[in-house]
């Protein structure tokens, strides 16, 4: 990965929110993108400071401050990428799948062959083949919209 896409796709990221992992790899190995990142958090810390003393900046000092930062190229845009919005679409395409999965294999001819050759122990297999499933849809649902969790009920750590 690039220093530049690095830096940017850093830079892309909520408070607390997880750095992915090629970003995180690549920090571990390149030093001057480390050392960028570390002047940066540092900056942010020392500019949120006031803010979290209460001791207020000076409007002035503000606005000089965004007019540079707008000068300089470095302002985000006011949308974001769409591969960075969280769409539940596939989410619920993935359940309705798997609930027609659910209903689907007892009339199948699969489910006709297992029933013959494992008799009533046929439907402890199934059940714990559904139980599997939803619970590996789940934590699937969950690990990767981890922030979005986080977010919602105020579960990260305030600094």
């Amino acid at each position: 990965m690039r220093c530049e896409r690095t830096i940017n796709r850093y830079m892309e990221l909520d408070k607390h929110q997880r750095v992915p992992l090629p970003v995180t790899l690549h920090l571990l190995v390149c030093r001057s993108c480390r050392t960028t990142i570390r002047h940066l958090t540092r900056a942010e810390s020392l500019m949120a400071d006031p803010l979290r003393s209460g001791n207020s900046i000076p409007d002035e000092m503000i606005d000089l401050s965004m007019k540079k930062i707008i000068a300089s190229g470095l302002a985000y845009p006011r949308t974001y990428p769409r591969e960075y919005a969280v769409s539940m679409k596939k989410w619920v395409i993935a359940g309705c799948a798997l609930i027609a999965g659910f209903m689907f294999v007892p009339l199948s001819s699969v489910s006709i062959w297992s029933r013959d050759s494992l008799g009533q122990s046929y439907a402890v297999a199934l059940y714990l083949l559904c139980g599997l499933a939803v619970t590996a849809y789940c934590g699937l649902f969950v690990g990767t919209n981890i922030d979005f969790f986080i977010k919602k009920f105020g579960l990260h750590r305030t600094v």
